[in-house]
């Protein structure tokens, strides 16, 4: 929970703080106006990369709670003790290497930005006059990669939670764990599926924009506006469905905020001495 906690949070600074990106969809292209633009003057490659590896890097991070659930539960004296950390650090290696082919065929700017203004031709002037940057002018090369890991990240999630239900219901049937410990088990992952679902719907949104965008050449200033307010949306909404889903976490959010605390009050007896 930890790891996927503090995955999330970079994310989120990354989309809202640091880059702020502004699309310019159907074209694969946009510029940046967070604090690695105005301050650090971080080339906008480098910046595109970031966030969408911290995407997949959260993503994976959901994966992993499953795994350790299951890992933690019937997997400690298997052969999977030993695949484990080979199997993460690979997931953690695709998220930011599957890229690496856009980068590779980064066009040449002053083409494709030829190519964009003729694809967009009511590009709006202020975006015309902005330092856009084309990532990729041939969509297989971030299209493929990026449809490759969004296929591996549901794979995996589906084997981990198959593998968990799996042995939940054969320890159950051998009667080996009492059934509190079961139960207890089952709400604790209904939660971690709440979690992962509203994560889920914030990207499912903008992602079948993008390729509605892309394949029918449909161009929004708005939708595309809309769909980073949408992504960066993840952090209050991640954030809330934990609270509300996670009753340890909830309990410290209203103690901390007093809400239904009720302040124990104490009588103290005085017993005079005086004969």
């Amino acid at each position: 929970m930890l790891n996927l906690h503090i995955w999330s949070m970079i994310l989120d600074y990354g989309f809202t703080v640091l880059v702020v990106p502004l699309l310019t969809l159907p074209a694969i292209a946009g510029f940046t106006l967070g604090l690695l633009t105005l301050i650090f003057g971080l080339p906008t490659v480098y910046q595109v990369c970031l966030v969408l590896s911290l995407v997949f890097t959260v993503c994976v991070s959901i994966v992993f709670i499953f795994e350790n659930r299951f890992y933690q539960l019937y997997a400690k004296n298997s052969l999977w003790k030993f695949f484990r950390i080979p199997f993460i650090s690979l997931n953690y290696i695709v998220c930011f290497a599957f890229l690496i082919p856009a980068v590779l065929n980064i066009p040449d700017q002053k083409i494709a930005l030829e190519q964009t203004y003729k694809q967009i031709p009511n590009l709006l002037p202020e975006l015309r006059s902005a330092p856009i940057f084309v990532f990729a002018t041939e969509y297989r090369f971030i299209l493929v990669p990026y449809m490759l890991v969004v296929n591996t990240v549901f794979l995996e999630s589906v084997v981990f939670i198959g593998l968990i239900y799996w042995n939940m219901n054969r320890v159950t049937m051998r009667s080996t764990q009492s059934g509190r410990t079961v139960k207890m088990q089952k709400k604790f992952l209904k939660a971690i599926y709440a979690q992962a679902l509203v994560f889920m719907s914030n990207l499912l949104a903008p992602i079948v924009y993008l390729l509605f965008s892309i394949f029918s050449d449909y161009y929004n200033q708005g939708g595309n506006n809309l769909v980073i307010i949408v992504s960066s949306l993840h952090g209050i909404s991640s954030t809330s469905i934990m609270i509300w889903a996670h009753k340890p976490y909830r309990e410290v959010c209203l103690k901390l905020l007093r809400i239904g605390e009720r302040k124990s009050t104490t009588t103290v007896s005085v017993i005079s001495t005086r004969f």
